[in-house]
């Protein structure tokens, strides 16, 4: 992640107010820990995609590879997911306006996403806690 990118997701994420926007703040942190949207195991073509063709979530993601680095038990976890989702909405929500269909294209892709991490994030979650 560029040092662009990443003062773009910063800044994003403190202007919708984010919650967690806070573990964004050391550059290295966040150039180490957060990989775009997805799992290490789609590799960087793949998460790039993903990540271009959803760049509202950007900055709910990073704060959410934060909190999977950070680590801790089960409860940690699916509340670092309910970040991410609750990020989601509110990154739709400020990103577009009522009227605006990408809106809740942007809210339904954070559910969808929400999804993927409770049924198959614990994977990911084991590996950043034994790393």
């Amino acid at each position: 992640m560029t040092d662009k990118e990443i003062n773009e997701i910063r800044f994003l994420a403190e202007k919708w107010l984010l919650d967690g926007r806070e573990l964004l703040a050391d550059p290295e942190d966040v150039r180490r820990d957060c990989n775009g949207i997805g799992a290490e195991w789609m590799g960087k073509y793949l998460r790039g995609a993903v990540s271009a063709l959803n760049p509202t979530l950007g900055p709910a993601a990073a704060i959410h590879d934060r909190r999977y680095a950070i680590g801790g038990d089960g409860w940690a976890r699916a509340a670092a997911d309910m970040e991410f989702l609750e990020n989601g909405l509110k990154s739709a929500d400020a990103r577009y306006g009522w009227y605006d269909l990408r809106r809740y294209r942007v809210r339904e892709q954070a559910r969808k996403f929400y999804t993927v991490l409770r049924v198959a994030g614990g994977a990911a979650w084991r590996k950043e806690k034994e790393a």
